[in-house]
């Protein structure tokens, strides 16, 4: 190798050996440290055999050895065997060993493996891009479940509380309307209003409610109204009866319709089809009108 090539290979083995090692992220730098000490390991070996040839043509010419001399030669020349390994006390550290069997200071860490750290590397790399997928579809799992449930709670189909019918009076007590005491159960204190031939008036209970003072009124033809000075127990009443209750915020209301059991004068002001709501506020009476 030339003087250049073996101060790239120094500088590579600095990089991949040395205290900052950082080759295991440049793989080219890697691939070309291992062309260097290919390129190294084959000049050195060429350079031995090149000294032993060299040396062996040197030696003098002599007579040949015989069998003892041969043993002699081949034992001395041999390296000697490496000792074994003395025992170490309980709990003692067993130096460790580098290469060729020699050893490493207690605390020396083993020389950097560019190939082997750039493949931790990787497996590394891929564990954390896994990780970071498996929590981002925790993420979504999450956010489709809060989005469910958000949508489960807020779809509730709208219902109008209101027809949009528009008002077309507002009733007040008459003074000349009487109703006899008793009669469905209202007394002397009761309001009544009038309306096109419906008489509506205050009860402590509606027709069919049994639960008192809930402010219900009751709505049926006048002509249905009793005698003034009929005997309680003759009366009666023929055709419909509307009523309606407060019921705790909602008002008392009813819905009649126009048709034909209806009194005449309410049909003649109303066509057939229609139908009136009433709703009592208080001591009046809100009159609605959804026409066909």
């Amino acid at each position: 190798m030339d003087t250049a090539a073996l101060e790239e290979l120094r500088a590579l083995r600095a990089r991949a050996y040395g205290p900052h090692a950082d080759i295991a992220h440049d793989p080219a730098a890697v691939r070309r440290l291992r062309d260097l000490e290919a390129q190294s390991s084959g000049s050195t070996t060429r350079s031995r055999a090149a000294a032993a040839t060299d040396v062996t043509t040197t030696l003098p010419p002599g007579p040949e050895p015989d069998s003892a001399q041969r043993s002699e030669f081949v034992s001395a020349s041999a390296p000697p065997p490496a000792p074994a390994p003395a025992p170490t006390a309980a709990g003692e550290e067993t130096p460790a060993r580098g290469p060729a069997g020699v050893e490493r200071p207690h605390g020396e860490a083993p020389k950097h493996d560019p190939i082997r750290s750039g493949a931790t590397a990787d497996r590394t790399e891929r564990r954390s891009h896994r990780l970071g997928l498996i929590w981002a579809l925790s993420v979504v799992a999450s956010a489709a479940l809060a989005a469910g449930i958000t949508y489960a709670a807020t779809s509730m189909a709208p219902v109008q509380t209101s027809s949009g019918a528009p008002q077309i009076a507002t009733l007040e007590p008459s003074p000349l309307l009487e109703i006899p005491a008793g009669w469905f159960g209202a007394g002397s204190s009761s309001r009544v209003f009038e309306f096109y031939g419906l008489t509506l008036f205050e009860t402590p209970n509606g027709f069919g409610y049994t639960s008192p003072g809930t402010d219900c009124f009751m709505a049926i033809p006048t002509e249905q109204l009793p005698a003034e000075d009929a005997d309680p127990n003759s009366w009666s009443i023929s055709g419909n009866v509307y009523s309606g209750c407060r019921i705790g915020d909602f008002p008392a209301t009813t819905a009649i319709p126009v048709d034909s059991g209806m009194p005449e004068e309410l049909r003649d002001r109303f066509p057939p089809g229609s139908a009136l709501q009433f709703v009592l506020d208080g001591d009046r009476m809100g009159v609605f009108l959804d026409s066909p």
